[in-house]
C-alpha cells in the first residue's frame, strides 16, 4: 500500500518483521527424520552441488556465496507453490521471534507525510517504545533527520532513508513540537513491546475488543479486556479481528476456551499422520457477541471467528475471510536462519477445513477502498465504520428481544 499517505512505521533496526502465519510451533527442533535418506532428497542435493560447482568454476563475475544459498533456499520454498511457507535469513528468523513475542526492534512511531510537504507528522507513539521514552508524542512533526531535511521527500523515500539510519544506531529528528516549539530529539532504537489486545465501552451496553494478533499474551488479554469491559456495563462484545495474521495455537486456544462452552476446539493432522484435538472444558462467556472480520483475517483470527460461528457464539460480520487451512513450523538451519513451512492441516470444531475457501460473514457489509485503508492503519472512526455499525445493530436487536 505504497501508494498511500501513512502507514505503519515501527523503523526496525533489523529486518523487517514478516507476517507471522498460524503456527502451532516457534521451532520445530527434531523435525526430520532420523537417519532416512530419501530418494527425492539424495536427488536435489546432488543437483544443487552440481550447480554449486558450476557457478564455482566458471562464474568469470565476483559473487558472495552466502546470498547465493540464501537465494537457492528461499527458491526451494516458493517453488512448493505455498504462499505460507518462506524461507527466513538470520536477520528476519531474529524479528520473526520478536514479533511472536509481540516484541519488535526500532523507535516506535506511526507517521504520516503532510500533503503540504511541510515534513512527518507523528500520528502515534507507541507505549514504552524509544521514542515515548525520548519525548516524542502524537502531534510532532518531524522535518529533519540527522540534520538532513525531509520535508521535500516522497513519503517512501523519507521512510527508507529513516530507517537506513536507524539501523546505524541513534538519529536526531529535528521536531516541532505540538506547542509550536523546535526541539532536536535523540532517539536511540530498542526493543519494546506492543500490547495485541485493546477495547473501549461503546454505546448501547456494547463492548469493543479489538485483537491485532495471536501471538503471546492475546488471550490473557483478551480475557481482562473482556472481565474490564463487563464491569463498565457491557452486556454484549464484539471482537475486532480484521487484518490480524494470526499467531499461536496456545493463545487461540486459550482465547476460545474463555469464550466457548465444553467442546472441541480444534483439529490438526501432521504430516505422520498423527492428530491432535484440543477441547473446551465447560466454564465460558454466555451473552451477545459478534466478530469482525475482513479480506486480511488470517489463520488463527479466522479460525477464531469460524469456530464462534459454528458454535452459534458469535454473528460474523463484514468481508470473506482469506481462506488458510494449514499450520507451519518454523525449523531452523544451521546458518542460523529457518524454513517456515506448512507441515499441519486443521480443521474447525465440526471438522471443515477453511483452506481455499475462507468464512463468508454471516452479515456481509463491504468496505469501499478508502475506508479500508483508513481501517488499516489504525484510523477509521467508529461512526464511519459500516461493519461495526452493522454488528452493533444486530447485538442491539438481540438485547432488545432478551430485555
Amino acid at each position: 500500500m505504497n501508494d498511500n499517505k501513512y502507514t505503519f512505521v515501527y523503523i526496525l533496526s533489523h529486518a523487517a518483521a514478516l507476517i507471522v502465519g498460524f503456527a502451532i510451533a516457534v521451532f520445530a527442533l527434531n523435525a526430520f527424520r532420523p537417519n532416512i535418506i530419501s530418494r527425492s532428497e539424495r536427488e536435489m542435493t546432488e543437483k544443487l552441488s552440481e550447480a554449486v560447482k558450476v557457478i564455482d568454476r566458471y562464474y568469470v563475475g565476483d559473487f558472495d556465496p552466502e546470498a547465493v544459498s540464501d537465494g537457492a533456499i528461499r527458491a526451494m520454498v516458493d517453488s512448493l507453490g505455498d504462499r505460507w511457507s518462506y524461507y527466513l535469513t538470520a536477520d528476519e528468523l531474529q524479528s520473526f521471534v520478536l514479533s511472536s513475542m509481540n516484541m519488535f526492534d526500532g523507535v516506535g512511531i506511526l507517521m504520516q507525510r503532510l500533503d503540504d510537504g511541510e515534513g512527518m507528522l507523528i500520528i502515534e507513539v507507541y507505549a514504552n517504545s524509544p521514542a515515548s521514552q525520548a519525548g516524542l508524542e502524537p502531534g510532532c512533526l518531524i522535518t529533519a533527520v540527522n540534520g538532513r531535511d525531509i520535508t521535500g521527500m516522497e513519503y517512501d523515500e523519507a521512510v527508507a532513508m529513516m530507517r537506513s539510519m536507524v539501523d546505524e544506531g541513534t538519529v536526531t529528528l529535528r521536531t516541532i513540537m505540538p506547542d509550536g516549539s523546535e526541539k532536536d530529539i535523540s532517539v536511540t532504537p530498542g526493543s519494546f513491546e506492543i500490547d495485541p489486545v485493546s477495547y473501549e465501552l461503546l454505546d448501547g451496553g456494547v463492548g469493543l475488543i479489538r485483537i491485532s494478533n495471536f501471538e503471546d499474551r492475546c488471550a490473557d488479554q483478551m480475557r481482562a479486556a473482556a472481565e474490564r469491559l463487563i464491569e463498565q456495563g457491557a452486556e454484549a462484545l464484539i471482537f475486532d479481528v480484521r487484518n490480524n495474521p494470526g499467531g499461536q495455537l496456545k493463545e487461540l486456544i486459550a482465547a476460545l476456551d474463555f469464550i466457548l462452552p465444553e467442546g472441541v476446539l480444534f483439529k490438526g493432522r501432521d504430516v505422520f499422520g498423527n492428530e491432535e484435538i484440543e477441547s473446551s472444558d465447560a466454564d465460558c462467556l454466555d451473552m451477545p457477541m459478534a466478530v469482525l472480520i475482513n479480506g486480511a483475517t488470517f489463520s488463527a483470527a479466522e479460525f477464531f471467528a469460524a469456530a464462534l460461528e459454528e458454535y452459534g457464539w458469535a454473528y460474523t460480520v463484514g468481508e470473506k475471510t482469506t481462506g488458510k487451512g494449514y499450520a507451519q513450523v518454523t525449523v531452523p538451519l544451521s546458518d542460523g536462519g529457518a524454513i517456515h513451512i506448512s507441515s499441519i492441516e486443521y480443521f474447525t470444531p465440526k471438522g471443515v477445513s477453511l483452506a481455499g475457501v475462507g468464512l463468508t460473514p454471516f452479515a456481509e457489509a463491504e468496505m469501499n477502498y478508502d475506508d479500508s485503508v483508513s481501517l488499516y492503519y489504525g484510523m477509521l472512526a467508529n461512526e464511519d465504520d459500516i461493519q461495526l455499525i452493522k454488528a452493533e445493530e444486530l447485538l442491539a436487536a438481540d438485547l432488545k428481544k432478551a430485555s
